[in-house]
């Protein structure tokens, strides 16, 4: 438990430092990969004028931004590790009633349950050092019938198998990059029902997954 939690703190501290320098200039670097991978999961997760959701690893507040400019009457919450991504998340997207935006852990979600009608997560999923919990909090903090969407890495491909290999050999931050079935495995055993799975390059180099689950109800 003491390695665990050490683990964890350590991750932390790497993620945030990381972003610190990074969050200022993501969105120029990163803008073909977020366009690809972001355009998706927003067409998957399919919000709806009035409802609630919860963007996990949210970063800038770019896919907040693509679904509050088709959806203008959904409540958006979103929550990053990084102190830095979300100061350039609240200024793509001003605080008011309806946009939160918040520094935590997905691993420890600060709100009730069934709170979201939706909860997405883009490009993260594999940092998280305790990916079964998190995969709990995120079940748990849905409603009944609510949507999850992951988008992610895939290691199904050789260089994201490349990728994963150098992060347990020389990498500063923790990662563990699942197969399409290992994340669909782990929303099933948190009671959600798996609805989708496809694979997508989100570059020539970035071969990803989607996965979009639903809570039974």
């Amino acid at each position: 438990m003491k390695d665990t939690a050490a683990l964890a703190e350590k991750q932390t501290e790497s993620v945030i430092s990381h972003y610190a320098t990074l969050a200022y200039e993501y969105d120029r670097r990163w803008n073909r990969y977020s366009v690809v991978s972001l355009e998706l999961l927003a067409k998957r997760v399919d919000m709806q004028d009035g409802e609630a959701l919860l963007d996990l690893a949210c970063g800038t507040g770019r896919l907040g931004g693509i679904i509050r400019e088709r959806t203008p009457g959904v409540d958006l919450t979103g929550m990053d590790l990084s102190p830095d991504m979300i100061k350039m998340a609240r200024g793509r997207i001003p605080e008011d009633a309806r946009t939160r935006w918040l520094e935590g852990s997905m691993q420890a979600l600060p709100f009730d349950d069934a709170s979201f009608d939706a909860v997405s997560c883009s490009s993260a999923f594999h940092l998280l050092t305790d990916q079964r919990k998190a995969m709990s909090e995120m079940a748990r903090v849905l409603r009944p019938g609510g949507r999850l969407c992951i988008v992610d890495w895939c290691r199904q491909y050789p260089q994201i198998q490349l990728i994963q290999w150098l992060a347990r050999t020389v990498g500063r931050q923790y990662r563990r990059i699942l197969t399409p079935d290992e994340l669909s495995t782990l929303m099933s055993d948190a009671g959600l029902e798996v609805e989708s799975s496809e694979k997508f390059n989100a570059t020539w180099f970035w071969a990803m997954m989607c996965i979009l689950a639903r809570k039974p109800g």
